[in-house]
């Protein structure tokens, strides 16, 4: 198969990039023409090093609005007629249906969204149905797009692949119990670190709260977090590049309080290594958190609610085997026999 990915804006930290770099390397390794062409040159350019040297990487050299109009056009326009886009922008998939109208390429336009559609501001939903076929990362966004009027038929539900990984099993802290947080830091957006740092001034002294990621919000997080008067009880790490073999104390627990998630790929790194993870009941969470089993789920917004789950699960002794069992739809050796099977089906049509 000869695939053209094409991102949408990312910054080479975020789940996706991992995502993009265990498909694409599989994919190539199994035999396919695999071509990456960026939406903009990444902030962090390391993810790129990881990806096969036989994969061409395309990137624009002038991030301004026109000049990326102008890129993905001639991207578009100088592509052999039967490529098959694999697109992870809603916008991008308007413009190249508008564009193979004109100019008649028998070419398929596939949608590859990592986030929840329903809760997006940065563009038209509706820019979906352009694309012939859909890959689903999660339940909620496959009805997502059943909901815009997307036959179920030219949806196919793949999820992300998670790595088997040994049992985190380090030294835990006699006198805390540490709690992790994996991602960027923001106050008020998606991630609503807010809400986070509220619902930890409400727990147990005990509980500690490891942040590992940055972001633009990072000072007023930690003006919030001294205000709430748990300046003590929360560490900012900044971004580490293996946050695993990083942690000095084992977590109790791995939680994200986001407003919204497409598949969160952190909740499946945390529990191939038997950590269970507290979500808020953003979409993405249904296919992953087994309330009991793999972790818990609170209602968005109810921060006393977070409090009380986080103080639960302080206290509970998880069967850290069960929480790597609990996803093994997502392991890889099933992962890309579906991926696989699913593109050849799509591209045979």
């Amino acid at each position: 198969m000869k695939l053209t990915f094409i991102t949408n804006k990312i910054t080479g930290r975020g789940g996706t990039e991992t995502v993009l770099v265990k498909v694409l390397n599989n994919l190539v390794e199994n035999g396919n023409d695999i071509r990456l062409v960026l939406s903009n040159m990444t902030p962090d350019k390391e993810w790129l090093h990881k990806l096969n040297p036989s994969i061409k990487v395309i990137y624009p050299k002038n991030s301004s609005r026109l000049n990326r109009l102008a890129y993905f056009i001639k991207i578009f326009l100088m592509s052999p007629k039967d490529t098959n886009y694999i697109i992870l922008s809603p916008n991008i998939i308007k413009l190249f249906a508008k564009l193979r109208k004109v100019t008649h390429k028998n070419c398929k336009l596939i949608s590859w969204f990592h986030f929840s559609i329903a809760n997006q501001m940065d563009y038209d939903p509706h820019n979906i149905v352009f694309a012939d076929y859909h890959l689903a990362i999660s339940s909620p966004i496959k009805q997502q797009m059943i909901d815009l009027g997307i036959a179920s038929q030219r949806i196919f539900l793949i999820y992300n692949p998670a790595e088997h990984h040994q049992l985190l099993d380090i030294q835990e802290n006699s006198s805390k119990k540490h709690l992790l947080y994996v991602g960027r830091v923001q106050l008020t957006g998606q991630k609503n670190l807010e809400e986070l740092l509220r619902a930890v001034s409400l727990t147990n002294s005990s509980v500690v709260l490891d942040v590992y990621g940055g972001g633009e919000d990072e000072s007023q997080c930690k003006e919030l977090a001294e205000k709430l008067e748990i300046k003590d009880r929360v560490k900012w790490h900044g971004w580490t590049e293996n946050i695993w073999s990083s942690l000095a104390y084992q977590p109790f627990a791995l939680i994200l309080t986001s407003h919204f998630e497409g598949l969160p790929m952190v909740f499946l790194e945390a529990m191939s290594r038997g950590i269970p993870c507290l979500s808020a009941d953003f979409d993405g969470f249904t296919d992953v958190v087994v309330d009991g089993i793999n972790g818990e789920v609170y209602h968005r917004g109810n921060i006393k609610e977070c409090a009380k789950k986080i103080n639960k699960m302080s206290q509970t002794e998880y069967n850290k085997v069960a929480i790597q069992n609990s996803i093994s739809k997502f392991y890889e050796e099933r992962y890309f026999e579906n991926l696989r099977n699913v593109l050849k089906k799509i591209t045979d049509y």
